[in-house]
């Protein structure tokens, strides 16, 4: 019997002290030996994969093309309008014979081409406004297109840092089951030497369940987490990223090198939904000033030179130099509109068909219509709205942005201080485990007892795991808010 007793001790001191190697190098592999939260090369892959695939980031890159042309477009209207022209006519006149009673059929033909020009003087802000505003599309599509990817790069983080930590939290997991598995066993032997009664068996077997139950838990998540980061990369598997994913994660929880101060003042000057909507807000308002150049009379000229000529059909055709200038003005009278045009054309003198035909003149038209222009008063009210309604959207973006900002930042306080808390925590059941295991092998502490301290242990790891994951995406979401690298 004595023999009996002194095997059973030594059976116990051998799985307590294979208990406590395992966890000892549990806590060195876990906690002590994690330097880095996640490879760089993995994640720097991981986003120039997304970036390249993401059919969004392209339509965004499309966009600032599209906003750019149509910015030339805008340009080109400080330029004159250049028209080459070349018109040729054939057909038949009736010439008075003798008394003038009798006619007679006779052919021409005609031809004059040469370039045609329109130049815009003056118009009151109009060309040159529009030209501001396509400009300002530009800034907004650069801006979406920022923001696209850098919503994409957050996506991968999360997804990124998500991954690590449940493969890290199944592992600790899996090894604290992997050693209470083994303590069952004694608890069971225990049992059946009656050194323990019924309800310490059944309460080391439910202890047992709900590890396993924690076990199977991050499994299914990890395995949701890895479906989740190959979905947002495009790719088959993880193993078409050729690169090593660290399992280990940090020693400490770094702090960022901003105060909240700082990063509510980033917000102002570097979030991109605020630049956004500032610059929707002067493109509103430089909408009212285009439509206040209506206004303005708006001058410009037309002129053309070239050659022309006419003769019958018998003659030899000869062109002689002709041209014309014509001054033009439209000016927009509240809901009204008048035109003004001056024209002036010259030719000269050579073989035509009826000597009675113009070589020079000049024309004055003048044209008032009334009512006409109603778009003006629609366009003047739509400005106004829409100027109200940028400026709101602008300042309750600013607000809305600021909260998100300290929001992240309070969920990075509170996960940095319980990161750090349960990194103590780890350290002190670490001691309590040193302890309960040598009044185990005196029998002065249940092996149930220590098996419900190596599961407070695993949780403490499991729950250090989760704040290091918080700690980790509120810093990325204040990144995403301030595009400011925060550590």
């Amino acid at each position: 019997m004595k023999g009996a007793k002194i095997s059973k001790r030594i059976v116990s001191l051998f799985i307590c002290c294979s208990f406590l190697f395992s966890i000892s190098y549990e806590t060195a592999y876990c906690v002590s030996s994690l330097s880095n939260m996640a490879n760089d090369e993995f994640l720097d892959q991981c986003m120039r994969m997304a970036e390249a695939r993401d059919r969004r980031v392209l339509v965004a890159s499309e966009q600032i093309k599209l906003a750019e042309v149509r910015a030339v477009r805008a340009g080109r209207a400080f330029f004159p309008q250049v028209l080459l022209q070349h018109k040729t006519s054939k057909g038949s006149t009736a010439l008075t014979a003798g008394s003038g009673q009798r006619y007679t059929d006779t052919e021409y033909n005609s031809e004059d081409y040469g370039v045609r020009a329109v130049q815009t003087i003056y118009e009151g802000y109009r060309t040159k406004g529009m030209y501001k505003y396509e400009n300002m599309m530009v800034d907004a599509a650069r801006y979406n297109y920022t923001k696209t990817r850098e919503e994409l790069f957050t996506k991968i983080k999360l997804a990124y840092y998500e991954y690590l930590t449940l493969k890290q939290e199944y592992k600790a997991l899996g090894k604290a089951f992997d050693i209470v598995d083994k303590l069952m066993l004694k608890v069971r032997n225990e049992y059946k030497a009656r050194a323990i009664s019924e309800l310490d068996l059944t309460e080391a077997e439910n202890f047992k369940d709900k590890i396993e139950d924690m076990l199977s838990a991050a499994r299914i998540n990890l395995d949701f987490s890895v479906k989740k980061l190959i979905e947002t990369l495009g790719v088959n598997t993880l193993d078409d990223i050729n690169a090593t994913v660290s399992d280990e994660l940090p020693d400490d929880v770094a702090e960022i090198t901003f105060m909240l101060q700082d990063l509510l003042s980033f917000i102002l000057t570097n979030n991109l939904d605020v630049q956004t909507a500032k610059v929707q807000s002067l493109m509103a308002d430089m909408k009212i000033k285009i439509n206040r150049a209506k206004v303005i009379p708006k001058f410009y000229i037309e002129g053309f030179y070239g050659k022309s000529g006419e003769a019958f059909t018998t003659e030899t055709l000869e062109l002689t130099t002709a041209w014309s200038i014509m001054g033009r003005m439209s000016w927009s009278l509240w809901g009204n509109s008048l035109e003004v045009a001056y024209d002036t054309e010259k030719t000269d003198p050579s073989t035509i068909v009826d000597a009675s035909r113009r070589i020079e003149s000049s024309s004055l038209d003048i044209r008032l219509s009334l009512l006409d222009d109603m778009a003006y008063f629609v366009d003047t009210k739509e400005g106004k709205v829409g100027l109200n309604q940028a400026n709101a959207d602008y300042m309750d973006t600013l607000k809305t942005r600021r909260l998100e900002v300290e929001k992240a930042y309070n969920d990075y306080l509170n996960s940095l201080n319980s990161a750090r808390t349960l990194r103590k925590e780890i350290k002190l059941r670490e001691r309590k485990l040193e302890l309960m295991r040598k009044r185990n092998d005196l029998y002065e502490v249940p092996t149930v007892s220590l098996m419900e301290e190596s599961w407070k242990y695993a949780e403490a790891i499991s729950a250090y795991t989760r704040a290091t994951y918080q700690n980790h995406a509120s810093v990325t979401e204040m990144e995403r808010l301030t595009l400011m690298p925060l550590r």
